[in-house]
């Protein structure tokens, strides 16, 4: 469906970029600043011409070095969101939404814009100019904009990044209702976990200009994980659907790679798709199995890495089904003597879960 690899020179940095879109989805480009992120979304833009490569979608190629093409920009018909709504400040939200909106390709959406102000919630706004508008008010025109041009394809570069996280959940509600909805490929660029946990089905991982890792956006997270959080600190991201919901204890059960694992929540039905983060230093381990303590998620495992840390921890990869990392001092990893191969039991306290426990629509 889509397919993309290009080299460019940028400065200091060299760009090599490389994979491809099966299916619609939504799929991540994440990594840290400078990595290269925005300048591939321009690249499929038509903003940036790559030195050499090939950009297509369903077939059609809008860059190819070998066969001298070049589509422009404006013929390409990607949407574009970016970080700041860029909203014509002169021109009512109606007339912003409408900028555009006669280009169309016969593979393009079919937008109107009395579906596309009821999917974003915008009808009332109308009328306004867009210093009357909230940032998230904004950001939701911007992408009706995007869509009432008719694209292919939607190409979003952290379109939440100035919002605050009210506003942040918000708009990431109506970025997965508009995928299902209009079942339209969207590449999101973002270095937020959180936003990725909750967004993203596939993802690409660019470190220094290069795509490192490209594959289902949790395995893409849990592969970059030591690089794309601070404070030395890392989590482990799991997937998993609700078994069963207790109203009583507001608990749900999760089922996941590993068994299950109860987790403290709002209410939620059963069936429904959710990801959870553990920290590295929310786990616990034990080489025998634990009896009468109150941690409720308890998993038999075995290690299958030790890594030794600059700071004199240690990093220990287990095996539960899924691999998790748990990080302990040295102390703890003399006195239980640690090995590979060596059968251990691994501890994860409910509340760690529930402050990361993200559902996915």
């Amino acid at each position: 469906m889509f397919k993309i690899d290009v080299e460019k020179q940028l400065g200091n940095l060299l760009i090599k970029c490389s994979f491809e879109m099966d299916s619609p989805c939504i799929t991540a480009i994440c990594g840290f600043s400078g990595a290269g992120k925005t300048s591939i979304i321009n690249m499929i833009a038509g903003l940036i011409t790559p030195d050499k490569g090939i950009i297509s979608y369903n077939g059609r190629e809008f860059y190819n070095s070998s066969k001298n093409i070049n589509i422009p920009a404006n013929k390409r018909f990607a949407g574009y969101v970016f970080q700041e709504s860029r909203l014509f400040p002169n021109m009512k939200v109606k007339q912003n939404l409408l900028y555009g909106s006669k280009r169309k390709s016969s593979a393009s959406l079919n937008c109107n814009l009395d579906d596309v102000c009821l999917l974003l919630g915008i009808s009332h706004l109308l009328d306004r100019y867009p210093q009357n508008l909230s940032g998230g008010e904004k950001q939701r025109v911007a992408i009706g904009r995007a869509l009432l041009s008719n694209p292919e394809i939607l190409l979003m570069d952290e379109p939440l990044a100035s919002l605050d996280e009210l506003r942040r959940h918000e708009l990431i509600s109506y970025i997965n209702l508009i995928q299902k909805h209009y079942n339209l490929p969207i590449l999101y660029v973002s270095h937020s976990v959180d936003e990725i946990m909750q967004l993203a089905d596939m993802a690409v991982y660019m470190e220094d200009g290069k795509s490192k890792y490209f594959g289902n956006a949790v395995e893409v997270l849990n592969k970059s994980a030591v690089k794309i959080n601070t404070n030395n600190s890392y989590n482990t991201i799991f997937e998993g659907e609700i078994e069963h919901y207790n109203y009583e204890n507001s608990t749900a059960l999760i089922k996941f790679g590993g068994g299950c694992v109860e987790s403290y929540c709002e209410k939620v039905e059963n069936g429904r798709k959710v990801r959870f983060a553990v920290n590295i230093h929310d786990v616990v381990l034990s080489v025998t199995k634990p009896e009468g303590i109150s941690i409720r998620n308890i998993y038999k495992g075995k290690v299958i890495d030790i890594i030794k840390q600059p700071n004199n921890f240690y990093d220990i990869l287990v095996d539960i089904g899924e691999k998790i990392w748990a990080r302990i001092s040295n102390g703890a990893y003399k006195e239980l003597d640690i090995k590979n191969e060596a059968v251990i039991y691994v501890m994860i306290k409910s509340a760690a879960i529930s402050d990361t426990l993200k559902l996915v629509h």
